[in-house]
């Protein structure tokens, strides 16, 4: 028994393929106005960087994003075969993809330039679905807790990870489990992705017996008021999950 499970990606995603102009040009300058942030990548590979938009120029077909402080990256983007761009516009992740990408100036400063996409998908997703983490390289929380000789810092285990929250493992009996009960400043290590900075507050606890009749606590904790580079961050950790889990299920890991 677990606080969580994880459902099939078909039961807990909502997708939709937009291929009106308009619409694309709507949800696109929504990014815009939001100053939403937007992970950019070569696909198939892990290294990417955030980007905002800069304009979208409808008269010349033209999306102008930010470019990077590295410029090796900039030159794999735009000597790149497919470039993937992925962001949240209201809770609801919206994902697009270019063959071709420019470099180019941008209010005397350097950006890069691309065709407005003829498709966009968009995919929402429950705050509740969780992925299992991976055992061989599983995240870690740290929490500072409060003991007889002062704050003192705890790490543990990170059994499963939601856009919402996290289930940790905590055996030892180290954190409050009263729901409600709230930690600043928790620093959470993902794989790959680096750490996450949030605060997270119980919102269930439970007792139960794992593998080998092992007695074991599973914490929910909820994030509270993640900003939107770490929701990013905690998204793009979830998505390469994901793909490392169904890649496994077809048999090409």
């Amino acid at each position: 028994m677990s606080i969580a499970t994880t459902p099939s990606m078909d039961d807990h995603e909502d997708r939709y393929t937009v291929t009106s102009r308009l619409e694309i040009q709507s949800l696109l300058r929504s990014v815009q106005r939001k100053n939403s942030l937007l992970r950019m990548h070569v696909k198939g590979r892990l290294v990417a960087i955030i980007t905002t938009i800069l304009e979208i120029d409808t008269a010349t077909n033209s999306l102008i994003v930010d470019n990077s402080s590295d410029e090796e990256f900039n030159r794999r983007i735009t000597t790149a075969g497919t470039v993937c761009f992925e962001t949240y516009l209201d809770k609801i992740r919206i994902d697009f993809s270019t063959d071709e990408i420019h470099n180019c100036v941008q209010d005397g400063r350097p950006a890069l330039r691309l065709a407005i996409p003829t498709t966009l998908t968009r995919v929402q997703r429950r705050d509740s679905y969780r992925v299992e983490t991976p055992v061989t390289d599983m995240p870690r929380c740290t929490f500072t807790i409060d003991t007889a000789d002062g704050p003192a810092r705890t790490t543990l285990d990170v059994m499963d990870i939601s856009a919402g929250g996290i289930c940790v493992v905590d055996n030892m009996h180290r954190l409050d489990n009263a729901k409600g009960a709230t930690y600043p400043e928790c620093k959470l290590n993902l794989p790959e992705f680096g750490d996450v900075i949030a605060t997270l507050r119980v919102t269930r606890s439970l007792d139960d017996v794992g593998a080998n009749n092992k007695e074991r606590r599973l914490l929910g904790c909820k994030f509270v008021s993640l900003s939107n580079p770490m929701q990013m961050q905690v998204h793009s950790y979830i998505d390469m999950v994901e793909r490392k889990l169904n890649a496994k299920r077809r048999g090409f890991e």
